[in-house]
């Protein structure tokens, strides 16, 4: 784990985008909850077939990351002009 203090962490009511390895799109999640370890996310957009769900926080050298549903969350993905395929 890193001491940097200036890299990206996921915030509360922030919508971040994932990304798979396999797909060619976004996947638009919105922060709910977070502790020192675990961030809680949900689908921005479908939060009814992507329920809520904890994810452990692993801190890079630049941001923090978590997986959610296989979907790979970096805090630095908020920008908000990505495709999103699955919105």
């Amino acid at each position: 784990m890193t001491t940097a203090t200036n890299i990206a962490r996921f915030q509360v009511g922030e919508t971040y985008y994932g990304s798979l390895a396999c797909a060619h799109g976004c996947f638009p999640v919105t922060c709910i909850k977070r502790t020192a370890k675990c961030v809680w996310f949900e689908h921005a957009t479908m939060p009814e077939h992507y329920p809520a769900a904890r994810a452990a926080i692993r801190e890079g050298s630049r941001y923090e990351m978590a997986t959610f549903r296989r979907w790979i969350i970096g805090a630095d993905q908020r920008d908000e002009s990505m495709n999103m395929q699955f919105a």
